[in-house]
């Protein structure tokens, strides 16, 4: 098992026992000097600094007990933030009404589209444009999307 499915499993036991889930990890640096970034989001939309550094001490014990003892890394837990692309069908669910930027393929073509989330299926998203045009977007077909800040 590489590194980062050892991590993606001690992060699933983790969050096992929460209302969180994990939308992504990162591994960065090089293998002596590892930085670990852990993202998770939570259903009930509540992922505090304190549940942040609660899942790391949680982390670093796991690692530690599976072989990480010794290696240099640092372990950084955090939601994922405007900036970080949607990753889990639950992400859509919990930001349907707010506005989106979805890249995905349209004829073999990659375009971008802008509007209000609108809808989330099991198969599909549903975006309201500017224009007032419903637009459905299969899962299978978005490259990324991003939610984008209201002011």
């Amino acid at each position: 098992m590489d590194e980062l499915d050892q991590i993606k499993d001690i992060a699933a036991q983790v969050l096992e026992d929460n209302d969180l889930y994990l939308v992504d990890v990162e591994l960065k640096g090089s293998t002596g000097n590892r930085v670990i970034w852990i993202y998770v989001e939570s259903e009930s939309g509540n992922v505090s600094l304190d549940r942040c550094v609660d899942i790391s001490r949680e982390m670093n014990f796991l690692l530690d007990a599976s072989g990480w003892h010794g290696k240099k890394y640092a372990l950084n837990v955090s939601s994922p933030g405007l900036d970080r692309p949607l990753r889990d069908i639950r992400q859509y669910h919990s930001n349907q009404g707010r506005n989106v930027r979805v890249t995905y393929l349209k004829d073999g073509e990659e375009v971008s589209s802008e509007g209000k989330l609108t809808g989330v299926t099991n198969d599909k998203i549903t975006i309201l444009t500017e224009n007032k045009k419903e637009l459905d977007i299969s899962f299978p077909d978005i490259v990324e999307t991003y939610v984008l800040a209201s002011f």
